[in-house]
């Protein structure tokens, strides 16, 4: 059997094409993660927002940071979130109601970035959904 993570490019629409830690002090994540696994660091200009910090691997912009100190709610505790890839995130958050789970952040788009939301399913676990704006 082969290595079901060497065949995850190849699952067509449903991979997690990106993660982000959520810290207070997303520079002090980034200082720990490059010593502790090698990796690299950039940053990316985000307008209003300030400057997007990512982790790096071979060249390659693999994770970001979002500060929980700019949440609308103060109680978010420090975590790793994933992001899943979907064909239409604004359908995919109806079939999630319908299925009994919730839409915590509701769908919004990210210039020259792509559309996103944030659900919960019926057990309460929360997964981004998002679809590449260069998809269409």
């Amino acid at each position: 059997m082969s290595n079901p993570m060497d065949d995850h490019a190849l699952a067509a629409g449903r991979t997690f094409p990106w993660h982000e830690v959520y810290v207070a002090d997303t520079q002090a994540a980034m200082d720990f993660y490059t010593r502790a696994l090698g990796m690299g660091t950039e940053e990316m200009e985000m307008g209003e927002m300030g400057k997007y910090k990512m982790l790096t691997a071979n060249g390659k912009a693999v994770a970001g940071s979002m500060s929980t100190t700019n949440l609308p709610s103060p109680d978010v505790p420090p975590h790793w979130a994933v992001y899943m890839s979907v064909d239409d995130v604004d359908a995919r958050v109806t079939k999630v109601k319908e299925l009994g789970g919730t839409c915590v952040v509701d769908p919004f788009d990210v210039p020259s970035v792509g559309r996103m939301a944030l659900i919960a399913d019926p057990q309460g676990a929360h997964l981004w959904l998002y679809k590449d704006s260069a998809q269409g």
